[in-house]
């Protein structure tokens, strides 16, 4: 009985904090589609670009790279992401530093290491 209890215990100690086993399996809960992720990249990089400009010349100007931004995050979007780690790519660029140095240079600085979610399994898991 004392087994199953341990056994019980552990397996809800796993589960619960989503810890080094479940984001390889891609059971964790805080995933987010790449899609979405790149998304919300390119929407955060858009908004930075046009206050920045519109603070500094008066005119609403979009860069060009502002609107590639996934792709310079290197964004897959077939793949899923833990998502703690694009609401912090996302407010860096949408944050002081993104104003501060731009969106560009905010993407290359704190979005290249966006981590995958999902790698054993897929998505969300294998097809039979």
């Amino acid at each position: 009985m004392k087994k199953f209890l341990v056994l019980g215990i552990l397996l809800f100690t796993i589960i619960f904090n989503n810890c080094i086993i479940l984001n390889p399996i891609g059971l964790n809960s805080g995933r987010e589609k790449g899609s979405e992720a790149a998304d919300r990249i390119v929407n955060a990089a858009i908004l930075t670009d046009l206050i920045n400009s519109t603070v500094f010349t008066r005119r609403a100007n979009v860069s060009i790279l502002s609107l590639i931004a996934d792709d310079i995050a290197n964004i897959d979007p077939d793949k899923y992401y833990i998502k703690s780690t694009v609401d912090e790519c996302v407010s860096e660029i949408s944050g002081a530093s993104g104003f501060l140095i731009g969106s560009f240079l905010t993407n290359i600085f704190y979005c290249n290491d966006l981590k995958t979610d999902g790698v054993l399994l897929g998505e969300p898991f294998p097809k039979l």
